[in-house]
């Protein structure tokens, strides 16, 4: 479906463009900041054909689009172009003091160094590729290292690594609200030829002698030693630098009068980060990176092959919650720090075993449907993309699963003992082989890299082949119908009360569906179904799922909580997942929710669909996960229709 034409009538009744100030979006509503809401025109917006209502809330204007949200969203962002600042901006979360309390440091520094990686994880890749391809060149005797094609090649393949500042101080400064050409001048600063030339020169003297943070210094800048580094495919000091030039800007744009900002920002901000970034930032931040780095090396050097089992065993586990996204990063910066990467090896059986599961369970399945969509997983993960697999395929069939996990932690044990290495950031899965290749020729740990992925792969495809085809589940979804009646239990414990009295619009007029309130007394939300996770959001705030009965039920943990962005959420499912009635979705800190100036509500509705004929609350009053809260009456159907939109999730 085109959602363009939706999105050009909710900016131009907005206000157009030029009325936002920032923009994001839950799991029901797109939510903008407007600079003047009195020139948005609620009525026409809300009966915009796609739009379920408007609700001005906490500074929000919230247009409440359902299910479709996602897809709006985009549409909006495509169709009016907004610059980072305005989709990026924390404006969008409530202004209360426990808004800035930190999360884990651990935790806030791996997010950080993500998503900074993100965007640039595809160029980064793509380098690496090519200097791969040239270790293989190389060793197979098609280059030389003297050709004109293998310097050009090198050229490109080396280019983007060695002036690696100048493309993280971008993406940092993205990240950090500065404007881009800031932190591309900051990072081309740190590799300025004459100041890497002075870098590699004999040093003057030494300070802070007999400490690790004993730094050679080669010349003085107004008499303060400065210790030059070689910056040169360097990822931690360019942040550092980048974050603290982005508060100097902000301090110089709000203090320097606006007649002689156009040359006085820069001019100031360039003068105190860069030569605070020479002086202080740079040597600490290579301290910090070097004892990083070092610290990786030092515990899976403890024992390779536990490591290399523990971590095999354990990533796709990161995979399917997302938590892999804050490991990535590290493989490139110990390739640009040391000239390779231990970890990568260890987990690269992982993607085979994988393959070898999706392949098995193809081999054995009966149905169609199932053998044709473990065929397309199985591509997926041939290209060194999983989850289809691991959600599809893998997560609905537990002993497959864990046989897919064992293979993955032997390939991962095979590749410690033998030594492996990743020489070159490239691409996942099979393709990525070539950057396991020893620029020197292939050695041991390239040819026992091959036999963990061998070993994984075969383990994972017999294993596959014994244990079967079939779900966990016994039910055999072609030979029955869909239920008529449907009991729906409390996803909470506490007092549940009426849905429309909760002092959220979009809930108590029943816009999204009937349903139930529910006043917590813990802070444990369980499934009031068995079915599948259609939507588990990332902020932990909001879970959809579609019972097996037919069913489509949406909970809410508390109004407006999306602005907490997954503080005081801990979210246990992830999309695609299949959970049975009383299985743990979510856990969530009421009071610190309540705290921070939140209602905690719990509510539950089931989503109005062509099935659904009546919702009846069968009680309100004290309520546990074991008591039924709500009376469905559907039409009837099949459940294969049911299943197909399950799985296409």
């Amino acid at each position: 479906m085109d959602y363009k034409p939706l999105a050009k009538e909710i900016l131009k009744n907005i206000g157009t463009k030029s009325n936002v100030r920032s923009i994001t979006h839950c799991v029901t509503r797109v939510r903008f900041v407007l600079n003047d809401e009195s020139q948005a025109n609620d009525e026409v917006i809300r009966d915009l054909d796609g739009v379920l209502d408007v609700v001005k809330q906490g500074g929000q204007y919230q247009v409440v689009i359902g299910p479709s949200v996602g897809s709006v969203y985009d549409a909006i962002i495509d169709v009016a172009n907004f610059s980072d600042n305005v989709i990026n901006s924390s404006e969008i979360a409530a202004p209360t003091s426990d808004e800035t309390e930190e999360k884990g440091f651990l935790n806030k520094a791996l997010g950080l160094i993500s998503s900074i990686f993100i965007p640039v994880l595809g160029l980064l890749s793509g380098a690496g590729m090519i200097k791969a391809i040239l270790s293989l060149c190389t060793v197979t005797g098609l280059l030389t290292a003297k050709s004109g094609t293998y310097i050009i090649l090198s050229a490109l393949g080396d280019t983007l690594f060695y002036f690696f500042p100048i493309v993280v101080g971008w993406s940092a400064a993205r990240k950090f609200g500065l404007k881009e050409i800031y932190g591309v001048t900051l990072g081309a600063f740190l590799v300025y030829p004459t100041l890497a030339t002075a870098a590699s020169s004999t040093a003057v003297t030494t300070i802070f002698k007999g400490t690790i943070f004993a730094l050679k210094y080669k010349m003085t800048f107004l008499g303060i030693p400065v210790a030059l580094q070689s910056y040169s495919s360097t990822v931690i000091p360019i942040i550092i630098i980048v974050w603290f030039a982005s508060y100097v800007y902000k301090y110089c744009d709000k203090v320097i009068p606006d007649v002689l900002k156009m040359v006085f920002v820069p001019f100031f901000t360039l003068l105190i980060a860069g030569v605070v970034s020479l002086i202080v930032i740079g040597p600490i931040a290579m301290i910090l990176q070097n004892i990083l780095s070092d610290t990786v090396l030092w515990l899976v050097g403890l024992n390779k092959g536990i490591a290399g089992f523990l971590l095999g065993f354990f990533w796709s586990i990161l995979v399917m919650f997302g938590l892999h996204w804050a490991v990535i990063p590290f493989f490139a910066i110990d390739v640009a720090h040391y000239g390779y990467d231990v970890i990568n090896p260890l987990i690269f059986a992982g993607g085979l075993a994988v393959l070898g599961s999706a392949i098995g369970v193809a081999i054995r399945a009966r149905d169609e449907r199932v053998k044709s969509m473990s065929v397309a997983a199985a591509i997926s993960a041939f290209f060194g993309i999983n989850e289809p697999a691991l959600y599809g395929v893998l997560i609905p069939r537990k002993k497959v699963l864990l046989t897919s996990f064992l293979a993955a932690g032997i390939g991962g044990a095979i590749a410690g003992f033998s030594g492996s290495k990743l020489y070159s950031f490239g691409a996942s899965g099979i393709l990525g082989l070539p950057c396991f290749i020893n620029p020197k020729g292939i050695d041991a740990g390239f040819i026992g890299l091959c036999i963990s992925g061998i070993v994984a792969f075969v383990f994972a495809l017999i294993a596959a082949l014994i244990a079967g085809a079939k779900k966990d589940a016994k039910s055999k979804p072609a030979e029955r119908h869909l239920a008529e009646h449907s009991d729906v239990y409390a996803p909470v414990a506490g007092e549940s009360f009426d849905l429309t009295t909760v002092h959220d619009d979009v809930f108590s007029k029943l816009v999204l569906g009937d349903g139930i309130a529910v006043k917590p007394s813990d802070g444990k939300v369980y499934a009031p179904v068995t079915g599948i996770v259609r939507v588990a959001y990332p902020t932990g705030h909001a879970v959809g799922l579609a019972s097996d009965d037919g069913e489509e039920v949406l909970i809410h943990i508390g109004i407006d909580t999306v602005n907490l962005e997954g503080k005081h959420f801990k979210m246990h499912v992830a999309q695609g997942m299949r959970v049975k009635k009383g299985d743990l979705l979510v856990d969530f800190d009421e009071a610190a929710i309540s705290a921070a100036g939140y209602d905690t509500t719990v509510m539950m509705v089931v989503t109005k669909s062509e099935r659904l004929k009546s919702v009846m609350p069968t009680q309100f009053g004290p309520v546990t996960k074991d008591t039924k809260v709500l009376d469905v009456e559907l039409q009837s159907n099949s459940v294969e229709s049911v299943t197909a939109v399950a799985t296409n999730d």
